[in-house]
This record gives structure tokens, sequence and C-alpha cells, in this order.
């Protein structure tokens, strides 16, 4: 009786010791998850206004990009090279005395499509900006077909009311025409601020614009 008394005894012992042990151990596991920092439900603080930073730096790059787009194409500002012509009519033209008036040159021959299909919107900018000092130059590059007679007739076709000059081959160089239309925007101090090749509907008249009105107000 008295060996089965001390083995049961023995056993309870030891269960009492296996609870006192995992209570321990649960009790480890609470101290535990007690002192880990807790995770917040919401953006802490610092998060916010790091967020609110970069949100701030997307703003000025898009802004600069916005006022790069008015920006001459190169930083290196070019002066126009100058010229004396006749218009059609006889006039003399010289680009000198030019100098504080905005000036659009627009380097064209009668056999091209978008320099016909650009006259409009020239039109346009011609009515829009009479009382401005915007002015007009339509430099013809292909003197050896284009006479006079007929850039006389293109004129009347096309009820064009600013000059249409004769252009030389050296002016033609000095410009490195190469297609039509080319337009050059000059700003009021001489220099080259933006050379359009080429005539696209969609974009053209709307870019123009825009710089035509950025250079009158400068």
């Amino acid at each position: 009786m008295t060996r089965k008394k001390k083995k049961k005894e023995s056993w309870k012992e030891r269960r009492r010791r296996a609870a006192i042990k995992r209570q321990k151990a649960l009790e480890a596991e609470r101290l535990r998850r007690e002192r880990e920092p807790k995770k917040s439900k919401g953006w802490s603080r610092s998060k916010v206004l790091g967020i609110g930073f970069l949100l701030l730096i997307f703003v000025v790059i898009g802004v600069y990009a916005a006022w790069q787009n008015t920006q001459p194409a190169s930083n290196s500002r070019q002066l126009a090279p100058l010229f004396t012509l006749m218009d059609i009519d006889g006039n003399t033209v010289a680009l000198e005395n030019l100098t504080g008036k905005v000036v659009i040159l627009n380097f064209f021959d009668t056999r091209c499509p978008p320099c016909v299909a650009e006259v409009p919107y020239l039109k346009e900018f011609d009515e829009q900006h009479s009382n401005d000092n915007l002015v007009i130059l339509s430099i013809d590059v292909d003197p050896y077909y284009d006479t006079i007679e007929l850039l006389q007739e293109f004129r009347d076709n096309n009820q064009i009311t600013w000059p249409i000059l004769v252009g030389t081959a050296s002016v033609a160089d000095d410009y490195s025409i190469s297609a039509t239309p080319t337009t050059l925007l000059v700003d009021r101090q001489g220099f080259i601020y933006k050379t359009h090749i080429g005539w696209d509907v969609n974009t053209s008249p709307s870019e123009l614009s825009t710089e035509i009105e950025y250079l009158l107000s400068s």
C-alpha cells in the first residue's frame, strides 16, 4: 500500500510541475507579445509626411516640365541670320528693321500641300494679333518654279495679307532649310525661339499659338 501511494503522489507531482511549466511558458509568451511594438492600423505621421514630400516633388517636376515646354529647344540662343529680300510687289524687307517685334518666318513653296494647309492658321494668327507686335513673312524657297506671277496668284487665291518674299539660296542655307514648310519664331531681341519643320494639323496650330502668346507677353 505504501509503494502505490508514493507512485501516485509522484505522478501527481509531475502533472503539477508540468502544469506550472506550461503556465510559465504562456506567461512568458504573453509578456513577449506585450513588449513587441504594436502594428499601427493607420499611417504614422512620418509616413504621411514622406508621401506628402514625394507628391510635392512630383508637382515641382510637372511644373518644371510644363515650363520647359515653352522654352527654346536649345539652351544656346541663336540670333536669326539677317537678310534683306524683295517681296512680290517690289518692296524691300529687312529683318533687322523688325527688332522689337515677334516675327514668324514661314519658308514655303507653292507645290507643297502642307504649306497650303498652313496658310489658314497663319491668317488666323495674323487676324488675332493685328494690333500686336506680330509680323508674318512668307519666304518662297523655289524661285525657279515659283515666278512672281505665280506667287501673286498664290497670294490672291489664298487671300494672304502679309508680305511674300522671294527667297535666295543663301538665305535658305543660312536657316538650314531642308523641307517645307519650315516655320521659325523670332523673339523681340532677334533670337530664334523655335523651329517647326512640317505641318501637323493636330498639334502644330496649338503649339504655335501657345508660343506666339508667350513671346508677345514677354
